[in-house]
Protein backbone atom coordinates (compact mmCIF):
# COMPACT_ATOMS: atom_id res chain seq x y z
CA UNK A 1 0.00 0.00 0.00
CA UNK A 2 1.67 3.32 -0.93
CA UNK A 3 0.72 6.87 -0.57
CA UNK A 4 -0.22 8.01 -4.46
CA UNK A 5 -0.79 11.91 -4.16
CA UNK A 6 2.39 12.41 -5.66
CA UNK A 7 1.51 10.37 -9.08
CA UNK A 8 -2.14 10.56 -9.36
CA UNK A 9 -3.04 10.52 -13.02
CA UNK A 10 -4.30 13.55 -14.71
CA UNK A 11 -8.44 12.40 -14.18
CA UNK A 12 -7.57 12.48 -10.10
CA UNK A 13 -5.56 15.26 -10.22
CA UNK A 14 -8.61 17.49 -8.92
CA UNK A 15 -9.12 15.24 -5.88
CA UNK A 16 -7.67 17.36 -3.52
CA UNK A 17 -9.54 20.55 -4.44
CA UNK A 18 -12.83 21.44 -3.21
CA UNK A 19 -15.51 23.42 -5.14
CA UNK A 20 -16.80 23.12 -8.87
CA UNK A 21 -14.08 24.08 -11.38
CA UNK A 22 -15.85 26.40 -14.17
CA UNK A 23 -13.73 25.89 -17.44
CA UNK A 24 -13.67 26.62 -21.52
CA UNK A 25 -12.63 24.59 -24.21
CA UNK A 26 -10.29 27.25 -25.29
CA UNK A 27 -7.35 25.30 -23.85
CA UNK A 28 -4.47 28.09 -22.70
CA UNK A 29 -5.98 31.36 -23.55
CA UNK A 30 -8.89 31.47 -21.52
CA UNK A 31 -11.69 32.45 -24.40
CA UNK A 32 -14.97 30.52 -24.67
CA UNK A 33 -14.67 27.75 -27.22
CA UNK A 34 -18.43 27.16 -28.41
CA UNK A 35 -20.09 24.09 -28.16
CA UNK A 36 -22.10 21.56 -29.63
CA UNK A 37 -25.15 23.92 -30.55
CA UNK A 38 -28.24 23.08 -29.79
CA UNK A 39 -31.68 23.00 -30.97
CA UNK A 40 -31.88 27.09 -30.25
CA UNK A 41 -27.84 27.52 -31.57
CA UNK A 42 -26.62 27.81 -27.75
CA UNK A 43 -23.28 25.81 -26.82
CA UNK A 44 -23.80 22.82 -24.42
CA UNK A 45 -24.22 22.94 -21.04
CA UNK A 46 -21.74 19.94 -20.27
CA UNK A 47 -20.96 18.45 -16.41
CA UNK A 48 -17.49 16.65 -16.11
CA UNK A 49 -17.23 14.35 -13.63
CA UNK A 50 -13.76 13.48 -11.69
CA UNK A 51 -14.53 10.71 -9.96
CA UNK A 52 -14.16 6.71 -10.15
CA UNK A 53 -14.83 5.28 -13.98
CA UNK A 54 -17.93 3.09 -13.86
CA UNK A 55 -20.49 4.36 -11.26
CA UNK A 56 -24.00 4.35 -11.62
CA UNK A 57 -25.22 8.59 -12.37
CA UNK A 58 -28.30 9.93 -12.18
CA UNK A 59 -29.18 13.61 -12.70
CA UNK A 60 -32.25 15.02 -10.53
CA UNK A 61 -33.05 10.97 -9.98
CA UNK A 62 -32.94 10.53 -13.81
CA UNK A 63 -30.32 7.48 -14.74
CA UNK A 64 -27.38 8.69 -16.94
CA UNK A 65 -25.56 5.39 -17.57
CA UNK A 66 -22.16 5.27 -15.99
CA UNK A 67 -19.22 7.69 -14.85
CA UNK A 68 -16.87 7.75 -17.63
CA UNK A 69 -14.71 10.62 -19.44
CA UNK A 70 -17.03 11.85 -21.43
CA UNK A 71 -19.00 14.60 -20.23
CA UNK A 72 -22.53 14.78 -19.28
CA UNK A 73 -24.80 17.62 -21.24
CA UNK A 74 -26.96 19.76 -18.88
CA UNK A 75 -29.19 22.05 -18.86
CA UNK A 76 -28.56 25.38 -17.11
CA UNK A 77 -28.74 26.01 -13.40
CA UNK A 78 -28.54 23.92 -10.85
CA UNK A 79 -28.49 20.03 -10.62
CA UNK A 80 -28.41 17.49 -8.03
CA UNK A 81 -26.12 14.62 -9.02
CA UNK A 82 -25.86 11.15 -7.51
CA UNK A 83 -23.50 7.90 -8.32
CA UNK A 84 -23.93 4.19 -6.64
CA UNK A 85 -20.94 2.00 -6.42
CA UNK A 86 -19.47 -0.59 -4.09
CA UNK A 87 -19.29 1.80 -1.18
CA UNK A 88 -22.60 2.78 -2.05
CA UNK A 89 -24.51 6.35 -2.61
CA UNK A 90 -22.71 9.91 -2.81
CA UNK A 91 -24.58 13.17 -3.83
CA UNK A 92 -23.77 16.49 -4.74
CA UNK A 93 -25.15 19.56 -5.79
CA UNK A 94 -23.72 21.86 -8.79
CA UNK A 95 -24.70 24.98 -10.53
CA UNK A 96 -23.81 24.62 -14.38
CA UNK A 97 -23.47 27.82 -16.18
CA UNK A 98 -24.57 28.21 -19.82
CA UNK A 99 -22.48 26.93 -22.42
CA UNK A 100 -19.34 26.36 -19.90
CA UNK A 101 -17.95 22.80 -18.83
CA UNK A 102 -18.29 22.39 -15.52
CA UNK A 103 -15.87 20.05 -13.31
CA UNK A 104 -17.19 17.94 -10.44
CA UNK A 105 -14.52 16.56 -7.97
CA UNK A 106 -14.65 13.67 -6.08
CA UNK A 107 -14.48 15.77 -2.63
CA UNK A 108 -17.96 17.55 -3.41
CA UNK A 109 -19.82 14.25 -3.47
CA UNK A 110 -21.20 13.90 0.29
CA UNK A 111 -20.35 10.37 1.43
CA UNK A 112 -17.68 10.01 -1.66
CA UNK A 113 -13.95 8.92 -0.93
CA UNK A 114 -11.66 7.34 -3.35
CA UNK A 115 -8.43 5.07 -3.16
CA UNK A 116 -6.41 3.61 -6.23
CA UNK A 117 -6.07 0.31 -7.19
CA UNK A 118 -3.57 -1.75 -9.45
CA UNK A 119 -4.28 -5.40 -10.17
CA UNK A 120 -0.92 -6.58 -12.42
CA UNK A 121 -1.72 -10.36 -12.79
CA UNK A 122 0.30 -12.88 -14.80
CA UNK A 123 0.19 -16.57 -16.20
CA UNK A 124 2.37 -19.62 -14.99
CA UNK A 125 4.40 -18.59 -18.16
CA UNK A 126 4.95 -15.29 -16.38
CA UNK A 127 2.81 -13.77 -19.63
CA UNK A 128 0.63 -10.68 -18.57
CA UNK A 129 -2.75 -11.82 -18.05
CA UNK A 130 -6.02 -10.05 -18.96
CA UNK A 131 -8.49 -10.80 -16.25
CA UNK A 132 -11.46 -9.23 -14.86
CA UNK A 133 -11.75 -7.11 -12.12
CA UNK A 134 -14.51 -6.85 -9.42
CA UNK A 135 -14.93 -5.02 -6.40
CA UNK A 136 -18.23 -7.12 -4.74
CA UNK A 137 -20.31 -6.85 -7.68
CA UNK A 138 -18.97 -4.16 -9.65
CA UNK A 139 -16.75 -4.69 -12.09
CA UNK A 140 -13.49 -2.09 -12.38
CA UNK A 141 -12.92 -0.72 -15.46
CA UNK A 142 -9.62 -0.91 -16.71
CA UNK A 143 -7.73 -1.78 -12.94
CA UNK A 144 -5.50 -4.66 -14.89
CA UNK A 145 -2.45 -3.87 -15.16
CA UNK A 146 -3.06 -0.02 -14.54
CA UNK A 147 -3.47 2.68 -11.80
CA UNK A 148 -7.93 2.99 -11.66
CA UNK A 149 -9.66 5.07 -9.02
CA UNK A 150 -12.24 2.98 -7.00
CA UNK A 151 -14.63 3.77 -4.11
CA UNK A 152 -12.71 3.41 -0.63
CA UNK A 153 -14.10 1.07 1.81
CA UNK A 154 -13.99 -2.37 2.89
CA UNK A 155 -14.55 -4.49 -0.15
CA UNK A 156 -14.05 -8.03 -1.10
CA UNK A 157 -11.27 -8.03 -4.31
CA UNK A 158 -12.39 -10.79 -6.95
CA UNK A 159 -9.64 -11.32 -10.04
CA UNK A 160 -11.53 -13.76 -12.21
CA UNK A 161 -9.15 -15.46 -14.66
CA UNK A 162 -8.98 -16.44 -18.23
CA UNK A 163 -9.83 -19.46 -18.95
CA UNK A 164 -8.35 -22.80 -17.35
CA UNK A 165 -6.88 -20.96 -14.31
CA UNK A 166 -8.06 -20.23 -11.05
CA UNK A 167 -8.70 -16.90 -9.60
CA UNK A 168 -7.84 -14.14 -6.74
CA UNK A 169 -9.93 -13.32 -3.59
CA UNK A 170 -9.21 -10.81 -0.58
CA UNK A 171 -10.88 -8.58 1.46
CA UNK A 172 -9.56 -5.62 1.53
CA UNK A 173 -10.07 -1.99 3.45
CA UNK A 174 -9.36 0.80 1.24
CA UNK A 175 -8.14 3.68 2.32
CA UNK A 176 -8.53 7.02 0.95
CA UNK A 177 -5.71 8.30 -0.60
CA UNK A 178 -3.88 5.57 -0.95
CA UNK A 179 -2.38 3.30 -3.73
CA UNK A 180 -3.06 -0.53 -3.42
CA UNK A 181 -1.34 -2.98 -5.83
CA UNK A 182 -1.64 -6.83 -6.22
CA UNK A 183 0.65 -8.64 -8.19
CA UNK A 184 -0.78 -12.15 -8.99
CA UNK A 185 0.96 -15.41 -10.19
CA UNK A 186 -2.17 -17.14 -11.40
CA UNK A 187 -2.36 -21.03 -11.08
CA UNK A 188 -4.52 -23.78 -12.75
CA UNK A 189 -6.67 -25.24 -10.08
CA UNK A 190 -9.25 -23.33 -8.00
CA UNK A 191 -9.02 -19.28 -7.07
CA UNK A 192 -7.12 -18.56 -3.99
CA UNK A 193 -8.27 -16.05 -1.30
CA UNK A 194 -5.75 -14.41 0.68
CA UNK A 195 -5.74 -14.83 4.56
CA UNK A 196 -4.37 -12.06 6.60
CA UNK A 197 -2.03 -13.20 9.20
CA UNK A 198 -2.44 -12.70 12.71
CA UNK A 199 -2.01 -14.23 16.44
CA UNK A 200 -3.84 -17.31 16.85
CA UNK A 201 -4.54 -19.89 19.48
CA UNK A 202 -4.76 -23.30 17.87
CA UNK A 203 -7.30 -25.91 20.03
CA UNK A 204 -10.19 -25.33 21.45
CA UNK A 205 -11.47 -22.03 21.52
CA UNK A 206 -12.89 -20.59 25.00
CA UNK A 207 -10.59 -20.91 28.16
CA UNK A 208 -8.21 -23.33 28.57
CA UNK A 209 -9.51 -26.58 29.76
CA UNK A 210 -6.17 -28.64 29.02
CA UNK A 211 -5.32 -31.26 31.84
CA UNK A 212 -2.30 -33.51 31.50
CA UNK A 213 -3.81 -36.09 33.49
CA UNK A 214 -7.23 -36.06 31.77
CA UNK A 215 -8.39 -39.77 30.63
CA UNK A 216 -10.25 -40.18 27.47
CA UNK A 217 -11.87 -43.50 28.66
CA UNK A 218 -12.78 -42.44 32.18
CA UNK A 219 -16.11 -40.95 32.41
CA UNK A 220 -18.83 -40.02 29.52
CA UNK A 221 -17.15 -37.25 27.69
CA UNK A 222 -20.60 -35.38 26.24
CA UNK A 223 -20.59 -33.85 30.42
CA UNK A 224 -17.02 -32.68 30.57
CA UNK A 225 -17.19 -28.79 29.94
CA UNK A 226 -14.37 -28.18 27.23
CA UNK A 227 -12.15 -30.21 25.94
CA UNK A 228 -9.26 -31.21 28.39
CA UNK A 229 -7.16 -34.15 26.50
CA UNK A 230 -6.21 -31.33 23.58
CA UNK A 231 -3.74 -28.61 24.44
CA UNK A 232 -3.89 -25.26 22.72
CA UNK A 233 -0.81 -23.16 21.51
CA UNK A 234 0.03 -19.73 20.85
CA UNK A 235 0.99 -18.99 17.15
CA UNK A 236 1.75 -16.27 14.54
CA UNK A 237 0.68 -16.59 10.92
CA UNK A 238 1.95 -15.22 8.26
CA UNK A 239 -0.56 -14.02 5.26
CA UNK A 240 -0.73 -16.49 2.75
CA UNK A 241 -3.08 -17.71 -0.09
CA UNK A 242 -5.33 -20.84 -0.33
CA UNK A 243 -7.36 -22.51 -2.37
CA UNK A 244 -11.05 -21.92 -2.09
CA UNK A 245 -12.12 -25.08 -2.71
CA UNK A 246 -11.02 -28.59 -2.49
CA UNK A 247 -8.81 -29.38 -6.10
CA UNK A 248 -10.99 -31.68 -7.79
CA UNK A 249 -11.26 -34.51 -9.98
CA UNK A 250 -11.02 -32.72 -12.95
CA UNK A 251 -7.78 -30.29 -11.51
CA UNK A 252 -5.98 -33.03 -10.37
CA UNK A 253 -6.30 -34.87 -13.67
CA UNK A 254 -4.73 -32.31 -15.52
CA UNK A 255 -1.70 -32.79 -13.50
CA UNK A 256 -1.02 -35.96 -14.86
CA UNK A 257 -2.48 -35.41 -18.39
CA UNK A 258 0.77 -32.52 -18.21
CA UNK A 259 2.84 -35.80 -17.48
CA UNK A 260 4.30 -34.05 -13.81
CA UNK A 261 2.09 -36.16 -11.71
CA UNK A 262 2.74 -40.17 -11.10
CA UNK A 263 5.92 -41.45 -12.25
CA UNK A 264 7.14 -42.52 -8.44
CA UNK A 265 7.19 -46.34 -8.60
CA UNK A 266 8.69 -46.56 -5.15
CA UNK A 267 6.06 -44.12 -3.46
CA UNK A 268 3.65 -45.77 -5.37
CA UNK A 269 4.48 -49.68 -4.09
CA UNK A 270 4.25 -48.04 -0.46
CA UNK A 271 1.06 -46.72 -0.53
CA UNK A 272 -2.17 -48.50 0.90
CA UNK A 273 -5.09 -48.57 -2.05
CA UNK A 274 -8.66 -47.98 -0.81
CA UNK A 275 -10.68 -51.06 0.65
CA UNK A 276 -12.28 -52.59 -2.48
CA UNK A 277 -15.70 -52.48 -0.80
CA UNK A 278 -14.76 -48.42 -1.15
CA UNK A 279 -13.63 -48.05 -4.32
CA UNK A 280 -16.94 -47.10 -6.12
CA UNK A 281 -16.54 -44.05 -3.96
CA UNK A 282 -13.51 -42.99 -5.08
CA UNK A 283 -14.26 -39.44 -7.67
CA UNK A 284 -10.48 -40.92 -9.98
CA UNK A 285 -10.20 -43.88 -11.96
CA UNK A 286 -7.02 -44.27 -9.33
CA UNK A 287 -6.22 -47.74 -10.87
CA UNK A 288 -5.96 -45.87 -14.33
CA UNK A 289 -2.68 -44.29 -15.64
CA UNK A 290 -4.15 -40.84 -16.13
CA UNK A 291 -6.22 -40.99 -13.03
CA UNK A 292 -8.94 -39.51 -15.23
CA UNK A 293 -12.39 -38.44 -13.23
CA UNK A 294 -15.58 -40.37 -13.19
CA UNK A 295 -18.35 -39.42 -15.53
CA UNK A 296 -20.14 -36.62 -14.26
CA UNK A 297 -17.51 -36.20 -11.04
CA UNK A 298 -15.10 -33.96 -12.71
CA UNK A 299 -16.19 -30.92 -10.28
CA UNK A 300 -16.12 -33.47 -6.76
CA UNK A 301 -13.24 -33.22 -4.56
CA UNK A 302 -10.08 -35.19 -5.73
CA UNK A 303 -10.13 -38.21 -3.28
CA UNK A 304 -8.58 -41.28 -2.87
CA UNK A 305 -4.72 -39.38 -2.88
CA UNK A 306 -2.09 -40.08 -0.59
CA UNK A 307 -0.24 -37.38 0.66
CA UNK A 308 2.84 -37.57 -1.52
CA UNK A 309 0.33 -37.61 -4.35
CA UNK A 310 -1.47 -34.61 -2.84
CA UNK A 311 2.66 -32.75 -2.61
CA UNK A 312 3.31 -33.90 -5.98
CA UNK A 313 -0.05 -31.97 -7.52
CA UNK A 314 0.24 -28.84 -5.86
CA UNK A 315 4.21 -28.67 -6.58
CA UNK A 316 3.12 -28.36 -10.51
CA UNK A 317 0.86 -25.11 -9.64
CA UNK A 318 3.66 -23.28 -7.81
CA UNK A 319 2.20 -23.59 -4.63
CA UNK A 320 2.42 -26.42 -1.75
CA UNK A 321 0.07 -28.49 0.86
CA UNK A 322 -0.81 -25.99 3.84
CA UNK A 323 0.12 -26.33 7.31
CA UNK A 324 -1.89 -27.95 9.79
CA UNK A 325 -1.80 -23.97 11.83
CA UNK A 326 -2.49 -22.40 8.53
CA UNK A 327 -5.46 -24.98 7.80
CA UNK A 328 -6.98 -24.33 11.02
CA UNK A 329 -6.60 -20.73 11.44
CA UNK A 330 -8.54 -20.30 8.24
CA UNK A 331 -11.23 -22.95 9.13
CA UNK A 332 -11.56 -20.90 11.67
CA UNK A 333 -12.06 -17.66 9.79
CA UNK A 334 -8.81 -16.47 11.82
CA UNK A 335 -11.07 -16.24 14.85
CA UNK A 336 -9.85 -18.17 18.20
CA UNK A 337 -13.03 -17.78 19.64
CA UNK A 338 -14.68 -19.91 16.47
CA UNK A 339 -14.91 -23.59 17.04
CA UNK A 340 -16.33 -23.80 13.55
CA UNK A 341 -16.18 -21.69 10.11
CA UNK A 342 -18.83 -19.40 11.28
CA UNK A 343 -18.90 -19.78 15.35
CA UNK A 344 -19.77 -22.21 17.62
CA UNK A 345 -19.17 -22.62 21.28
CA UNK A 346 -16.90 -25.38 23.21
CA UNK A 347 -19.34 -28.11 23.20
CA UNK A 348 -18.89 -31.83 23.01
CA UNK A 349 -21.63 -32.79 20.91
CA UNK A 350 -20.82 -29.39 18.42
CA UNK A 351 -21.01 -30.34 14.95
CA UNK A 352 -19.92 -28.16 12.42
CA UNK A 353 -21.86 -29.10 9.88
CA UNK A 354 -24.09 -26.05 9.79
CA UNK A 355 -25.01 -26.88 6.00
CA UNK A 356 -26.82 -30.96 7.92
CA UNK A 357 -24.68 -32.08 4.90
CA UNK A 358 -23.06 -35.30 6.48
CA UNK A 359 -25.04 -37.74 4.65
CA UNK A 360 -22.85 -40.33 5.46
CA UNK A 361 -22.85 -41.80 1.94
CA UNK A 362 -20.74 -39.91 -0.52
CA UNK A 363 -19.45 -36.59 -1.61
CA UNK A 364 -20.94 -33.76 -3.52
CA UNK A 365 -19.97 -31.28 -5.96
CA UNK A 366 -17.44 -28.35 -4.38
CA UNK A 367 -18.84 -25.90 -2.65
CA UNK A 368 -22.30 -27.66 -2.28
CA UNK A 369 -22.72 -25.82 1.15
CA UNK A 370 -22.18 -22.55 1.10
CA UNK A 371 -23.95 -21.93 4.63
CA UNK A 372 -20.92 -23.23 6.22
CA UNK A 373 -18.23 -21.26 4.47
CA UNK A 374 -16.10 -19.23 6.09
CA UNK A 375 -16.05 -15.70 6.42
CA UNK A 376 -13.03 -14.94 4.03
CA UNK A 377 -15.27 -17.20 1.64
CA UNK A 378 -13.13 -20.40 1.65
CA UNK A 379 -16.00 -23.46 0.81
CA UNK A 380 -15.71 -27.18 2.63
CA UNK A 381 -13.46 -26.72 5.23
CA UNK A 382 -16.52 -28.02 7.86
CA UNK A 383 -17.55 -30.89 4.73
CA UNK A 384 -17.05 -33.21 1.81
CA UNK A 385 -13.93 -34.87 2.88
CA UNK A 386 -11.24 -34.48 5.48
CA UNK A 387 -8.33 -33.06 3.83
CA UNK A 388 -4.57 -33.37 4.14
CA UNK A 389 -1.98 -30.88 5.82
CA UNK A 390 1.93 -30.58 7.11
CA UNK A 391 2.09 -30.79 10.55
CA UNK A 392 4.20 -27.60 11.44
CA UNK A 393 6.72 -26.78 13.43
CA UNK A 394 5.24 -25.04 16.52
CA UNK A 395 7.28 -24.31 19.92
CA UNK A 396 6.56 -26.82 22.47
CA UNK A 397 4.14 -29.44 20.20
CA UNK A 398 5.73 -32.56 19.78
CA UNK A 399 6.55 -34.07 16.20
CA UNK A 400 4.59 -36.47 14.64
CA UNK A 401 6.26 -39.85 15.47
CA UNK A 402 6.58 -42.41 12.36
CA UNK A 403 4.73 -40.10 9.57
CA UNK A 404 5.94 -40.42 5.96
CA UNK A 405 5.77 -37.16 4.37
CA UNK A 406 4.48 -35.20 7.66
CA UNK A 407 1.08 -35.01 6.08
CA UNK A 408 -1.54 -35.09 8.76
CA UNK A 409 -5.54 -34.90 8.32
CA UNK A 410 -7.78 -32.08 9.47
CA UNK A 411 -11.25 -31.46 9.40
CA UNK A 412 -14.68 -33.63 8.65
CA UNK A 413 -15.74 -35.57 5.57
CA UNK A 414 -18.76 -37.00 4.71
CA UNK A 415 -18.25 -40.06 6.68
CA UNK A 416 -16.71 -38.70 10.13
CA UNK A 417 -19.17 -35.62 10.75
CA UNK A 418 -17.72 -35.05 14.48
CA UNK A 419 -13.86 -33.87 14.04
CA UNK A 420 -14.50 -29.95 14.74
CA UNK A 421 -11.53 -28.05 12.87
CA UNK A 422 -9.00 -27.62 15.83
CA UNK A 423 -8.83 -31.37 16.75
CA UNK A 424 -6.27 -32.76 15.42
CA UNK A 425 -6.53 -36.35 13.70
CA UNK A 426 -2.85 -37.45 13.74
CA UNK A 427 -0.68 -38.72 10.53
CA UNK A 428 -1.87 -40.15 7.12
CA UNK A 429 0.44 -42.58 6.14
CA UNK A 430 0.67 -42.99 2.80
CA UNK A 431 -2.93 -44.16 2.25
CA UNK A 432 -5.61 -43.49 -0.65
CA UNK A 433 -8.90 -42.47 1.16
CA UNK A 434 -12.34 -42.12 -0.25
CA UNK A 435 -13.10 -39.66 2.87
CA UNK A 436 -9.76 -37.84 2.37
CA UNK A 437 -8.77 -34.68 -0.04
CA UNK A 438 -6.42 -31.52 0.02
CA UNK A 439 -6.29 -28.03 -1.14
CA UNK A 440 -3.16 -26.42 -1.95
CA UNK A 441 -1.80 -22.83 -0.74
CA UNK A 442 1.42 -20.81 -1.01
CA UNK A 443 3.15 -18.05 0.79
CA UNK A 444 2.45 -14.38 -0.11
CA UNK A 445 5.59 -12.07 -1.39
CA UNK A 446 5.06 -8.67 -0.91
CA UNK A 447 4.66 -6.47 -3.98
CA UNK A 448 7.58 -3.93 -4.91
CA UNK A 449 6.87 -0.46 -4.30
CA UNK A 450 5.42 1.22 -7.35
CA UNK A 451 6.69 4.47 -8.15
Amino acid sequence: MHDFNARTPILLALLTLGGCVQRSDAGSTGEAKSGTAGPTGSAETRLALDVPPGLAVSVDGKPRGKTSQEPLVVAPGKHTLEIDGPCGKASATVEAAAGALTTVSAPQFAGLKVAQLTVIARTPERKPANPAVFLGDWEVPGAAAQPTAIPACKLRLRVVAPEGLGGFVEDIEFEAGKSFVRELSLAPGPDMVRIAGGHFRIGPPGPDHYNPNFQTEVGNLEHIEGWPEIKTYEVDVETFDIDRTEVTAEQYHACYKAGFCGNEPVLSGGTRLPSSANRHLCNVEFSQGLHTPKPGRENYPANCVAGWEAKKYCEWVGKRLPTDVEWEFAARSRKPEFACSWGGGLDRELVCDRSKSFSGKDTKSVCSFPDDNTEQGLCDMMTNVGELAIHADVPGRSDESDCPDNVVIRGSGWDDAWFPPFLPRGCEKRRQREGRGFRCAREVSAAPARG
